[in-house]
């Protein structure tokens, strides 16, 4: 079988040996035809294909706040983001369920922003007003919440949960007699609300801590 140059060409490429007869020296003598094989070049090695970077671990970190004069941070233990804000959250850190750590911390950011949206209140807002600061604590441990209410001087302070609660206010009472009153922290009016993987985990209790926010808005009405 004859094969045309692009044929030939398109099977050198492929790496395919091809067999043509070759007259011998002494054919034009009589001698046979010989099989034998065509000259291919080797394809070049197909380089392995570079190794992917891993896609670096996705870190949340709080949206930067603008400075606001006057607001300086008391204390070595109180961090440069917190500003002068009319609200200040203290709740439990944002924390991971069922080995899902970013999304569920992802979603309790997402409820509590959407809380405050309701009461018209944002932690990115520009001003003072209507801005809220959220501070993470856990039950015994709050030695910098002094440091954040000098620093942000708020309005209101706004506890989720039993243990913000019992940080902010001291004290063993349940969750259901904190919500019913307001309470009081350096003259400061305080709202005690759930938490939020409480409220992710029980969806009928929203319209409770509904009742709660507006609570809180009565207080520095």
């Amino acid at each position: 079988m004859r094969w045309s140059e692009r044929q030939l060409a398109m099977l050198r490429e492929m790496g395919i040996r091809v067999w043509t007869r070759e007259a011998p020296a002494d054919a034009a003598e009589g001698g046979g035809a010989t099989l034998v094989a065509e000259r291919t070049t080797a394809p070049a090695p197909v380089p392995p294909p570079q190794a992917r970077a891993p896609a670096a671990a996705y870190e949340r970190r709080p949206a930067a706040m603008p400075p606001v004069a006057g607001a300086t941070p008391a204390g070595p233990a109180a961090p440069a983001a917190w500003v002068a804000a009319d609200w200040l959250v203290v709740g439990e850190p944002f924390t991971a369920t069922d080995g899902a750590p970013d999304a569920a911390a992802l979603e309790q950011e997402q409820l509590l922003d959407n809380m405050l949206q309701a009461i018209r209140v944002s932690r990115r807002a520009a001003g003072r007003e209507g801005r809220a600061c959220h501070l993470a604590v856990e039950e015994g441990r709050g030695h910098e919440l002094d440091a954040a209410i000098a620093a942000v001087s708020p309005r209101c302070i706004l506890a989720l949960g039993r243990a913000a609660a019992a940080t902010l206010l001291g004290g063993d009472e349940p969750l259901g007699k904190l919500r019913e009153r307001v309470h009081e922290r350096a003259g400061i009016p305080v709202i005690v609300t759930f938490a939020l993987p409480y409220l992710l985990r029980h969806s009928a209790d929203k319209a409770r801590a509904w009742a709660d926010l507006c609570r809180a808005v009565t207080a520095i009405a």
